[in-house]
């Protein structure tokens, strides 16, 4: 297999072998397999702590942050060695970063350490998110629901689908029962009245046979629907002839 050229070892780089040089060296196929499964966005980089001026023992994906091998300990690594907070800890996970260019990155940083718990160096992943941002953005954009300040838009929001005429009067017309919150042998005229205009305000009148069933639901004659809706509202011509087609 070709050897990548963002891959180095620690003897070729630093020109001789320390203690910590051969145990990290077993982490570089490990920084190669990582940046091969996430891809181009995903830089991976081995830091040997024991030479913060060259730190960097093996990189892929330098486009990143355009580190190479060779290159220092990054400001948050001599902060992690410094303090005592990271005494006890093995990573940090998904923090954020951004590069002198302008990239927006997805950090976490491994702490490698040798059988006295000492740090021995960093296993670095950092991962370049702004085309998911602006994917997100877009995204976000697409899938935005509603706008308040839209006329009906809540009653819009309630759709139903439906197969066949039958089915949607019977969801419109149990919204409308609901509505009123009794049962219809226990409602009145009035209550009636409100149902009507319930249905009407709707729409469910232009469907053909609307005016009959209504009738029979609420146990009234379909002139006594015409008249309720003569009540609620005069009827225009075009209205008038809607009805009279039912």
């Amino acid at each position: 297999m070709k050897k990548d050229k963002n891959v180095s070892n620690a003897t070729t780089n630093k020109g001789k072998e320390t203690k910590n040089n051969r145990l990290l060296n077993d982490f570089i196929p490990i920084v190669t397999g990582i940046a091969r499964m996430f891809g181009e966005n995903c830089e991976v980089i081995l830091h040997d702590v024991s030479d913060l001026q060259h730190s960097v023992i093996a990189v892929e994906n330098s486009h990143i942050t355009g580190r190479k091998v060779g290159s220092s300990m990054s400001t948050s690594g001599l902060y992690f060695l410094k303090s005592e907070l990271f005494q006890d800890v093995d990573y940090i996970a998904n923090y954020r970063t951004v590069t002198s260019d302008g990239k927006n990155v997805k950090s976490t940083t491994i702490f490698l350490r040798d059988q006295h718990k000492k740090i021995i160096g960093f296993l670095c992943i950092n991962f370049a998110i702004d085309d998911f941002l602006e994917a997100r953005e877009k995204i976000d954009r697409f899938c935005f629901i509603k706008d308040p300040s839209e006329v009906g838009i809540e009653e819009a929001e309630k759709e139903d689908f439906v197969n066949t005429p039958d089915e949607l009067f019977t969801k419109i017309f149990q919204q409308a029962v609901s509505s009123m919150n009794k049962n219809i042998d226990d409602m009145n005229r009035d209550d009636k009245v409100l149902v009507v205009k319930y249905l009407n305000d709707r729409g469910i009148f232009l469907v053909k046979g609307a005016i009959d069933k209504t009738a029979q639901m609420l146990n009234v004659s379909k002139y006594t629907i015409y008249n309720y809706l003569l009540e609620i509202k005069p009827l225009s011509d075009n209205d008038e002839a809607s009805l009279l087609s039912n």
